[in-house]
C-alpha cells in the first residue's frame, strides 16, 4: 500500500512538471531563459531597425495624420504625401520630436518621395 501511495505520488509529480515544461513555464514568474536570465518582453531580434521605424511611423501616421478626426483621414497618397511631410517637418502634427524621423520614414518608403 505504502509504495503504491508513493509511485502515485512520483506520478504525479512528473505529469505535473512535464505539463509545466511543455507551457514554457519557468517557474520564476518572470520572463526567463534557461540560465535564468531575464529576457526583454516584446522584442524580436529577427526585425531590423529600418523595420522598427517604419513600423512606428506607420503607427503614428495612423494615430495623428489618418485618424478618423483627421485632416488627412482617406487623403493620403502619392499626391499628398510630399505636403504631409512639410508639415511633418513644420511640427504641424502633434507629433513627438524623436517619433517625426519614424513619420518621415514611413512616408518615404510608402509614397516614393
Amino acid at each position: 500500500m505504502k509504495r503504491a501511495l508513493v509511485s502515485a505520488t512520483l506520478l504525479a509529480l512528473v505529469v505535473s512538471s512535464t505539463a509545466a515544461f511543455a507551457s514554457g513555464s519557468t517557474g520564476r514568474g518572470t520572463a526567463g531563459n534557461d540560465w535564468g536570465t531575464k529576457v526583454k518582453r516584446g522584442t524580436n531580434s529577427l526585425i531590423s531597425n529600418e523595420d522598427r521605424l517604419l513600423v512606428q511611423g506607420r503607427a503614428q501616421v495612423r494615430r495623428y495624420i489618418t485618424c478618423r478626426s483627421c485632416d488627412y483621414h482617406n487623403k493620403l497618397n502619392r499626391e499628398t504625401a510630399p505636403e504631409v511631410a512639410q508639415a511633418v517637418r513644420a511640427g504641424r502634427f502633434e507629433i513627438r520630436d524623436n517619433r517625426r524621423a519614424a513619420v518621415l520614414a514611413y512616408i518615404k518608403k510608402r509614397y516614393g518621395i
